[in-house]
């Protein structure tokens, strides 16, 4: 007779727990999640219902928490209980999605909420003394930070997940499926490299005989060629342009010259530039100047200019990787020697240098090529940075998808209609399973 009343009153509990969980507040459920530190309202757009800025405790250190915390951010746009969940792994700061105006294509696609994730590092996801703690910046930790948001948000989510991301946050959202394969259902990284050294060969290689068309590619050459000839008229309007900036820099500026020369080939087919904004070889120097650093900005190789991205160069010349500069037909017009470990002189204080690993790409090529499910692959034709893209070998559980002539802008709304209809057709299917 006890035990049928304890569990009576275990039901009458349980039903009321129930109950209660319906009529609360999305608010009150945010603050309800362990280890949220704030949650305040911001303004949603249309497509939502509301919007909320979640700050979430994260361990500096997922294997070691007694190393201390960070806040990190997360923005909830919520679209209905009974809907799936978009869950976007950047790989930088996230201020643009901190705005009404921040909607990613998947869902309005998919008809689904979305939970956005700033990078540990970026932004306003940044511990104190951030100069010691560059130890802390690992693939394994981005990662642990992401399976623990997701742990998190399912006790309020129940349908299916959708990670994404783009480009570095591309990557991140590899990484994080790999490393947590059970956490989310399908995941669609765009235009998101798999390198495996500091860095890879395979860019410069595509530029010179992939990207574009051998009239392009040769335009291009010239272009930069050109550049450097004319360095005795252009040099000085671009040190009067890095003064006026203020821009400084770790290496000599007749240096940075040069690796504005060698970059201009990466920008230029990376950001889908037309070839017939190059000027003609008779234009004026001006006409050549302004072209150059519209294209190819010393603000790059700044300390002032990369200061936002510091973290992402850690991250690249630790574990992500980076892509090489080819000199070799440009080194009769160049000062500088050799483009071998520009990636650390360039950008890097002493004491954010570690060596490189690879183990995490292998890693993820490795679950690409055997285990993975239900994974779409997004890459331009055209993009340098499909020389390195991640492949999947004869595993069908993950499908790619490449736009033809398409750069490092290529996303599913803007591939043509058929392939734009393939990725959207298996989506739906994948998430009907």
């Amino acid at each position: 007779m006890i035990r049928l009343r304890s569990l009576l009153l275990l039901s009458l509990l349980l039903v009321f727990q129930a109950v209660q969980a319906q009529t609360l507040t999305l608010e009150q459920r945010l603050k309800a999640l362990p280890d949220v530190y704030s949650v305040k309202p911001m303004e949603s757009n249309e497509f939502f219902k509301q919007a909320w800025v979640v700050m979430v405790a994260q361990p500096l250190d997922h294997q070691h928490p007694d190393k201390g915390f960070f806040t990190q951010r997360v923005i909830v746009s919520h679209l209905g209980y009974d809907k799936p969940v978009v869950f976007i792994t950047e790989g930088y700061a996230g201020d643009y999605a901190a705005t009404p105006k921040y909607l990613n294509e998947l869902s309005l696609v998919l008809d689904a909420n979305q939970i956005f994730v700033e990078h540990r590092f970026f932004g306003q996801s940044v511990p104190d003394s951030i100069d010691t703690k560059w130890k802390y910046l690992t693939v394994e930790n981005a990662a642990a930070d992401d399976h623990h948001l997701v742990q998190m948000f399912k006790k309020i989510y129940h349908e299916k997940w959708i990670s994404t991301g783009i480009s570095k946050g591309g990557e991140t959202c590899l990484y994080h499926r790999a490393l947590y394969p059970k956490d989310v259902d399908i995941s669609v990284p765009y235009v998101a490299p798999l390198n495996f050294s500091r860095e890879e060969r395979r860019e410069p290689a595509f530029i010179e005989h992939i990207t574009g068309t051998k009239e392009g590619r040769e335009k291009v050459a010239a272009f930069q060629r050109q550049v450097l000839e004319r360095r005795d008229q252009l040099f000085p309007m671009f040190q009067t342009l890095c003064d006026e900036k203020k821009y400084t820099f770790r290496i000599p500026l007749e240096a940075v010259y040069d690796y504005c020369v060698l970059e201009y080939s990466f920008s230029f087919w990376q950001w889908g530039h037309d070839i017939d904004e190059i000027p003609a070889p008779d234009a004026p120097d001006q006409e050549i100047f302004d072209h150059f650093v519209q294209v190819s900005s010393p603000e790059y190789f700044s300390m002032e200019g990369s200061k936002g991205f510091l973290p992402f160069f850690v991250q690249a010349a630790r574990q992500l990787g980076y892509y090489a500069y080819d000199m070799k037909p440009f080194a009769d017009l160049m000062t500088i020697k050799s483009t071998e470990g520009y990636l650390s002189r360039i950008w890097l204080p002493k004491e954010a240098r570690f060596p490189f690993s690879s183990a995490m790409s292998e890693k993820v090529d490795k679950y690409l090529r055997s285990d993975a499910k239900h994974v779409l692959l997004i890459y331009g034709g055209w993009d340098p940075w499909s020389a390195s893209a991640a492949e999947a070998g004869k595993n069908k559980g993950v499908m790619k998808i490449v736009k033809p002539e398409g750069s490092h802008r290529t996303r599913i709304m803007n591939l043509p209609d058929n392939l734009r209809q393939q990725a959207i057709d298996t989506l739906k299917v994948w998430l009907s399973e």
